[in-house]
């Protein structure tokens, strides 16, 4: 159709890959990268795991004076948008660089730089004048569109849990708006800090698996105690089908609808029946113009709270009905953790490479499905099967429930 938004590059960044494809793989052989915490040193902690992104080098990425100023979600986002525009084959110059737009959303922005910033400030010394700038929630949009030199619309929102998703819909609305031809969007997010930790913590939030990290994120399973923070970002190329066959690009997927509802219940809490995430999916596989029987896969939020996984499995079926247990679900936040703004986006990534390789990445760690999660969890292995429509939740803080549908591409 003229009106479709395909996806034709994707970048990542994720505590089990430092790319597209290693993060791919990992993820479908259910490989855990949570473990001890490295950032800093969390003695005396409730929890002291999380799940970092390993082995990044700002320092091989950037020359000296933004390596020292840049914060690690921004430097996350450049980098994730450098191996999407790479993997689009898209060129950017003079002709077309004002139709280039940017949407990276973050969920909390730059507490690490922040947080530097006020222990200099308590020992009485000088931070860098920079820290303001570059720990605002707009700076990875901004620096993308920098080091990219585009000079369309750019955009940011904090959406809590729920950004890295709500980036492809608000991308999707630009597109088709015409005010621009290509964005590049998705979330990003580094909140692994001493204070971030310890306010999550306090929230009883985390889980508390200390001496066996990588069993630690469980979602839906009846032992699960609290989610495992992660960090990294995943950037996306989004284009018309028109605009990307004009210039011979191959769509992963086809970015077919969504939908934004909020629970106005509780700042931290999911409304207990779902009644919201139940519109949001209703509503966004009705603008996606499918049926609730044409879903294969769905990419599920599954935080690895007791109240988020039986609520979201308690919304999926109210939403789609009988056709919920035919559908496969998985949560991938059982291998990389929660990625905050980034996660949304992850779980976008994640339904077009299985729409790309007909795999279902499994939800490692389900040794005793939680009875109030009855839905089809794919536990513990991949498994191979078509996939054609496939969709993405995306719930935060403050009640805003995301989804996103997706669908294979037309043949060329």
């Amino acid at each position: 159709m003229h009106d479709d938004v395909v996806i034709t590059g994707i970048g990542a960044l994720t505590p089990v890959g430092n790319d597209r494809e290693s993060s791919w793989e990992a993820i479908v052989a259910g490989r855990s990268g949570v473990g001890p915490i490295t950032a800093f040193d969390p003695a005396g902690m409730d929890t002291r795991i999380a799940a970092e992104v390993k082995s990044f080098r700002p320092s091989e990425h950037f020359d000296a004076k933004r390596t020292r100023r840049i914060s690690r979600f921004t430097a996350f986002a450049v980098v994730a948008a450098r191996e999407a525009v790479a993997d689009a084959k898209l060129d950017i110059d003079d002709d077309n660089r004002d139709r280039v737009s940017v949407v990276v959303n973050a969920g909390a922005a730059g507490f690490d730089t922040i947080e530097a910033a006020t222990r200099l400030l308590v020992d009485g010394k000088e931070p860098s004048s920079y820290f303001v700038p570059y720990s605002l929630t707009n700076m990875p949009s901004c620096e993308v569109a920098i080091d990219l030199g585009v000079h369309g619309p750019v955009n940011a929102n904090a959406l809590a849990c729920a950004s890295g998703l709500y980036a492809l819909l608000d991308a999707r609305r630009l597109i088709l708006s015409g005010e621009a031809d290509v964005v590049v969007c998705g979330g990003t997010e580094a909140v692994i800090t001493r204070s971030f930790m310890n306010g999550l913590s306090t929230l009883g939030a985390l889980s508390r698996r200390n001496d066996d990290p990588t069993r630690a994120s469980r979602p839906f399973d009846a032992d699960r105690e609290g989610f495992v923070l992660g960090e990294g970002a995943v950037i996306m190329v989004l284009e018309s089908a028109e605009h990307a066959r004009r210039r011979g690009a191959t769509p992963y997927a086809v970015v077919s609808g969504g939908a934004l509802t909020c629970d106005a219940f509780h700042v931290t809490a999911p409304h207990p029946e779902g009644e919201f995430a139940t519109a949001a999916i209703r509503t966004a596989v009705q603008r996606s113009g499918i049926a609730p029987e044409d879903l294969d896969y769905i990419c599920a939020h599954g935080t690895s709270t007791k109240a988020n996984d039986r609520t979201e499995s308690r919304a999926i079926r109210a939403a789609l009905g009988a056709a919920t247990d035919r559908i496969a679900v998985s949560g991938p936040k059982s291998s990389v953790g929660h990625m905050v703004g980034g996660a949304g986006a992850l779980g976008a990534m994640l339904c077009a490479l299985a729409i790309r390789d007909g795999v279902v990445p499994p939800t490692i760690n389900l040794d005793s499905p939680d009875p109030e999660c009855d839905l089809d969890h794919v536990a513990n292995v991949a498994r191979r099967t078509p996939v054609r429509t496939a969709m993405a939740n995306a719930f935060g803080f403050g009640g805003q429930n995301c989804v996103a549908v997706f669908s294979a591409p037309e043949p060329a």
